[in-house]
């Protein structure tokens, strides 16, 4: 019942703002990260590290791809989650809550990447 209170009293902008700071760390190790590697792409084409069709690729799925595949899963989520509240301030709430927590882990694993090498 605490944790609940918890949650409830952390306002959206503080999850966005959090998020926005998290977003930004993601896509400064992914360049990081695209200018020391390449990648194989789905059609079996390769881009060459520090590419700037690489780099595009990359921020292009970690600022649209991953969130809305995220929007998804929250809205699954989200049925099952405080039914007090109207379905769209639970939404509001649910994904940015999973935003910060997979870009966090994210932000982990690059970091242990880049580090690493």
């Amino acid at each position: 019942m605490e944790q609940n209170q918890k949650l409830n009293n952390i306002t959206n902008k503080k999850l966005f703002l959090v998020f926005i700071i998290l977003l930004v760390l993601n896509s400064i190790c992914l360049i990081n990260l695209a200018g020391k590697n390449g990648a194989h792409n789905l059609d079996g084409s390769y881009s060459e590290a520090n590419s700037t069709e690489l780099i595009a690729n990359v921020l292009l799925g970690i600022t649209l791809a991953i969130p809305f595949v995220l929007a998804l899963l929250s809205a699954a989520i989200n049925i099952f989650v405080n039914k007090k509240q109207s379905y769209r301030k639970r939404f509001i709430k649910t994904y940015l809550v999973t935003l910060l927590i997979v870009y966090a882990f994210f932000l982990i694993r690059y970091s242990m990447l880049i580090f690493s090498n």
